[in-house]
């Protein structure tokens, strides 16, 4: 009885005790505000986090982000471009860095440790990489012309765009020695032509072939100018069009002139502008402005001015358009003259032409090398790199 009586004090006791505790609890939970539940709640969270923190050798390794590359990165050079350890390079101190391997749990797996090894050692390769990502093997040759129908980098003879504006007006009916002017200047073209690549550019233009030489058809003979053929060389073509040509009125060179820059294809690097005419502007035109004008627009042409068996006058004014047109003028006196004017012209553009491409070879051979030296010069810096982080890493 005494033992159940004991027990049965010690047992109210504590009930007693504990309704206390209960009450001051309630107590106090009436007392506690909103604010101090969020500090408390705030505090709670940091302790979380601080013990939920990754340990260093198992955060995650930023990469350098390597823009406008031509293509996505391999697996191997996303390796690569990871950012470099505390301890890569010159910073390179054995002692700290065993202190912090000591970090690690004593049965990290192999590739833990090599992770975290790598983690602290790594060297930076990220500019090597790139480099090696957008290298580009392609030699642009950029070339000063040696003459101007030889217009720049990349470029072949067959590039440059050949203008032909032909005189239509009545004079080029005159005899040439049992043919017409017209007529001689036809198959001196001709063979000009037959001469060109197959893939080059060119287009003809004739002014003056409507109307007549009469007062009366002035305005609709100096309105006059029409491109007749504008394509690649086709020889065949080519012909059958310059045939079409009749020489009929007045002679609007300028008109001519201001209406070639619609010829030149947009894409050839170069153009030349041959005007053959017997004589001067006839239309009240200014073809010395028109020339200066024309060479000061997109690519530049050359014109070149072949004066068929012309007066000094005519020879005089034509000269001031070549000057203008930055070219040359020539004068033919026969059919003989203008063919030689071609053939002269057209060796004149291979000479030039073989020239330019020797120039260019040489400076391919230049380029070329500065690029092997760069890819070398490339490797062995991920060579070097690599053979340190590898000595470091056994260590």
């Amino acid at each position: 009885m005494k033992k159940f009586g004991l027990f049965l004090l010690i047992t109210m006791l504590f009930i007693s005790g504990c309704s206390e505790d209960e009450e001051a609890s309630a107590e106090d939970e009436e007392e506690i505000s909103p604010v101090e539940e969020s500090v408390e709640d705030d505090t709670n969270t940091e302790e979380s986090t601080e013990d939920e923190q990754k340990a260093w050798w198992e955060e995650e390794v930023e990469a350098y982000q390597l823009e406008d590359l031509p293509r996505e990165l391999e697996e191997l050079e996303q390796d690569l471009v990871l950012k470099e350890g505390m301890f890569s390079g010159d910073d390179y101190d054995f002692e700290e860095i065993k202190l912090l391997l000591d970090e690690l749990p004593m049965d990290s797996s192999e590739e833990v440790l090599e992770s975290a090894i790598l983690q602290l050692i790594r060297e930076d390769y990220h500019e090597e990489v790139e480099v090696f990502v957008k290298f580009d093997p392609t030699v642009d040759v950029q070339v000063e012309s040696r003459d101007e129908d030889v217009d720049g980098p990349e470029q072949k003879i067959s590039s440059s765009h050949f203008a032909i504006l032909l005189d239509a007006s009545g004079s080029m009916n005159a005899d040439n020695g049992g043919k017409t002017r017209m007529d001689a200047a036809k198959e001196a073209i001709t063979d000009f032509v037959d001469t060109l690549p197959e893939d080059s550019t060119i287009s003809l233009r004739v002014y003056g072939h409507e109307g007549s030489g009469t007062e009366q058809d002035k305005k609709m003979s100096c309105e006059a100018t029409e491109v007749i053929y504008n394509d690649k060389v086709n020889h065949e073509d080519f012909t059958k069009s310059l045939e079409s040509v009749t020489p009929a009125g007045w002679t609007p060179i300028g008109f001519a002139l201001e209406e070639a820059e619609k010829d030149i294809p947009e894409v050839a690097s170069g153009a030349i502008v041959y005007v053959v005419s017997d004589g001067i502007e006839t239309c009240d035109g200014d073809p010395v402005a028109a020339a200066k004008a024309l060479t000061e627009k997109g690519i530049e042409p050359i014109i070149n001015i072949i004066g068929f068996q012309v007066d000094d006058e005519a020879r005089e004014l034509l000269e001031e358009v070549a000057e203008a047109g930055n070219g040359t003028f020539t004068y033919a006196g026969n059919q003989q003259d203008l063919e030689q004017y071609w053939h002269d012209e057209y060796t004149r553009i291979q000479e030039a032409w073989e020239e330019w491409q020797q120039e260019g070879m040489k400076n391919a051979e230049e380029i070329s090398n500065e690029l092997m030296d760069l890819a070398e010069e490339n490797g062995f810096s991920i060579m070097d790199k690599s053979e340190l982080e590898f000595e470091r890493a056994e260590e």
